[in-house]
Formats: C-alpha cells, sequence, structure tokens
C-alpha cells in the first residue's frame, strides 16, 4: 500500500525596514555573536530522521518514478535504487526546510526545541523532497531546532536573529560532525537541503568546508534549493558567501554549489530580502559567512549550467503520486513537457529559476503547480514549496555527470 506524504509549506517571510531593507557600513562594527555548542546528541537516534542505524520508512520506500503522459498514461517507469543504508562510496546529507506550526512560525523569534515539533511530517517532507537523492547512498537526514520563520523576517532586530539562527546552525553542525567523525570514512558527500535547510547547510559550508581543502576534495556538491540571494563579484562565481567554494557552472563539475529558486515566468523578481542570514552582520563578523554583500560591485547568482536564458521543456517535473494516484506502484510521478523552464535575471540583483505551465493540446495532466499561486505570500515566494519538484531531476542529472567525471 502506497505511503502517505504530505508537502507542507515552508514559511519564510518576507519585509522590509532599514531604509529599504538595506544594511549600512556602520552594521558591521557591531560586535560578533558566540556560536554555541549544540545541547543536541546526535548519538541518539530519535535526532535524526533518517540514518542508516535507524529502522525506517525509508530503507524499503519504492524510489521508482512513473512517467505520466498527456492522457495519464504510464510511458516509462524510471527505475530508482534506495541505498539509503547501502555504503556506495557516496553519503547524502540532507537538512529539512521550516515544518513548524503556524502559531509556532508567527508568534516569536525562537529556536523550537525538538520535541515540540511533529516528526512525521519532518519524515514525510523529507521523504517527499529529498529521497530520490538516496539513488547515490546512505542518507543522513538530522532534525535540529529549526528557527521559527519570523527569525527570517528583516524587521527583526539583527542580533536577536543571529542568535537564534545560530542555535538552529549549532544542531546542524553538531550533527555534521557525528557524520563525519563516526561515519564517513573517506566517503564522497552530498549535501543537499531546501529553505532553511539549504541557508544552515550554507553556513556548514562557510564553517567547516571553505578553509579545509581535504574536506571541499569529498564535496560533490551542495544543492541547495529555495536559496536566493548567493552573491560574488559581477562576472565571477566564488567569493562571496564563500570564498574559495564556487558555484557550479558546469554540469559536470564536483565541489561546487547549485542553488535556485522558483518563480512563474509571469511574476516580478522580488527584492532582496535583508532579514536572510548572509546579510546580518553578526553572523558575517562571527565567521558564517566570508564577506559582506556590496550592491555595487556584487551581483546575485543561481545555477544556470543545466536550465540556460532560453526558455525550453521541463524534463521530468517530479511529485509525489499520492495526490493523484496515476501510478499503481510507484511512489513518485513525472510529468515531462509540461512547463516551460529558463533562469531570467532582471538585473544583476534579480535573477529566478522561471516557470512557465505550457501543456501540450488536450493534456490531462494536473498543474501541480497552480495550488502554490493562491497562497498569501505568493508575490514573494513564487514557487518556492515546489523549488525541489521542479528542479529534482535535473540536479540528479548533473550528480550523475559529477560522479563520472570527478574522481
Amino acid at each position: 500500500m502506497k505511503e502517505l506524504i504530505f508537502i507542507f509549506q515552508i514559511i519564510l517571510i518576507l519585509s522590509c525596514s532599514k531604509e529599504n531593507g538595506n544594511i549600512t557600513e556602520s552594521d558591521f562594527n557591531e560586535e560578533t555573536i558566540e556560536i554555541p555548542n549544540s545541547t543536541v546528541s546526535y548519538d541518539d537516534m530519535e535526532n535524526w530522521s533518517f540514518h542508516p542505524n535507524k529502522a525506517t520508512i525509508l530503507h524499503t520506500y519504492n524510489l521508482d518514478i512513473a512517467v505520466i503522459d498527456q492522457n495519464l498514461e504510464i510511458e516509462q517507469i524510471i527505475d530508482i535504487s534506495n541505498n539509503s543504508n547501502a555504503n556506495t562510496g557516496v553519503d547524502v546529507f540532507w537538512v529539512h526546510p521550516t515544518i513548524l506550526s503556524d502559531t509556532q512560525n508567527f508568534t516569536a523569534v525562537e529556536a523550537i526545541a525538538i520535541e515540540d515539533q511533529d516528526a512525521i511530517k519532518i519524515a514525510l517532507t523529507t521523504i517527499a523532497q529529498g529521497s530520490l537523492l538516496a539513488k547515490y547512498g546512505r542518507m543522513f537526514a538530522p532534525r535540529y531546532r529549526q528557527s521559527t520563520g519570523k527569525a527570517y523576517n528583516d524587521n527583526v532586530e539583527k542580533e536577536l536573529q543571529a542568535n537564534v539562527i545560530a542555535t538552529s546552525y549549532s544542531d546542524i553542525k553538531a550533527a555534521f560532525l557525528n557524520y563525519l567523525n563516526n561515519y564517513n570514512n573517506g566517503n564522497k558527500i552530498i549535501l543537499a537541503g531546501h529553505s532553511q535547510g539549504s541557508f544552515l547547510l550554507g553556513m556548514l559550508l562557510r564553517d567547516l568546508f571553505d578553509t579545509d581543502e581535504n574536506l571541499r576534495n569529498k564535496l560533490v556538491t551542495a544543492a541547495l534549493g529555495g536559496m536566493r540571494y548567493v552573491y560574488a563579484k559581477q562576472g565571477t562565481y566564488k567569493g562571496g558567501w564563500w570564498e574559495n567554494i564556487p558555484l557550479c557552472t558546469a554540469i559536470n563539475e564536483c565541489g561546487c554549489i547549485s542553488n535556485w529558486n522558483s518563480m512563474d515566468e509571469e511574476q516580478a523578481i522580488s527584492d532582496i530580502n535583508y532579514g536572510l542570514p548572509e546579510f546580518n552582520p553578526y553572523l558575517i563578523n562571527s565567521g558564517l559567512v566570508y564577506r559582506a554583500f556590496d550592491e555595487t560591485q556584487d551581483w546575485i547568482i543561481q545555477d544556470f549550467s543545466y536550465y540556460g536564458e532560453t526558455a525550453t521543456s521541463l524534463k521530468n517535473y517530479i511529485a509525489p503520486d499520492t495526490s493523484y494516484n496515476l501510478a499503481d506502484d510507484s511512489n513518485f510521478i513525472a510529468f515531462n513537457d509540461l512547463y516551460l523552464v529558463r533562469f531570467k535575471r532582471e538585473n544583476s540583483q534579480k535573477i529566478v529559476l522561471s516557470v512557465a505551465y505550457a501543456p501540450l493540446q488536450n493534456d490531462q495532466r494536473p498543474n501541480d503547480l497552480a495550488n502554490a499561486q493562491s497562497h498569501p505570500n505568493y508575490s514573494n515566494f513564487g514557487y518556492h514549496t515546489k523549488d525541489y519538484h521542479i528542479y529534482l531531476w535535473a540536479l540528479m542529472d548533473q550528480i550523475d555527470q559529477k560522479l563520472s567525471n570527478c574522481e
């Protein structure tokens, strides 16, 4: 019997303050914060959603993908091996997005205790967004003290924001070090996450990977879905958030970072949200970001190595089948040639993965993106909750080529 998967909205509030959100030079004269040591024990399997040593639904989950044609017929089954507890020489470290109740998200700027979170929702969201990456090897997916969505609001006092986000980050760092010291044993690493998970991985990359050549050499790629406003000097692809780790510029390039966020082709790209971690002076001064954003010399970048500026057909939009029941035995379905996609740049600070609904004549397949348009934050978020469904096949195709090309 097919397991039920729910997709939950990631709460990330965008607003504006400080003279339209801009950070002034004086902000960077403030004191640093101390990055705390995590109080969470990652020897305890209860603090992992998925782990090779923890019996979970993921280890026996069918990852095959049924490709559905315009007549709602299965035209192909894509076999995906489930290696979530098999040592292939490659490990996946996945960090889930914000998955909290509306009350928790909107009432305070704080980090929520793990025991006050819904473990089932977290596990199901991880399966929906990240489980197909278990194709590559063992899956390590920690739980952590999530920051509330309000903590990412630009009108929050910066020191408070930094301390709350640093609490979440301390858990991710502790979980990763537990994995690295006890389980890695020389394996290659894929880092992947979405939304808040991606921002925490961004800090992990700066803190642990950026100045450690040996660790950088283990990195296949960092797939940071839903991460916006990654910057470098105009015309270059490293030296912004990270000093030595580049943004991916080729499909088969290893040791690089892919980031993307998606909006509809008809939407205007939203302005920079200065409430995000890479713009917080305390986090920058504390070493979790290489350098501050320079709006006069930097540009914002996303991964353009797979899809370019010209609209082309989106390959295999992937979704859980529980909402549609179009495949008898597969937990995932894919729609090919249902959307057009391109990376759209409006100016140096506005770039997005742009998606347009483009069904074939008499196409019976559902538009899985339609429900996102009714969300109250759609004008700023776009298809944020669908980032991994939109780009997952492109990501997997790239990882296949990276693993074939890189030692």
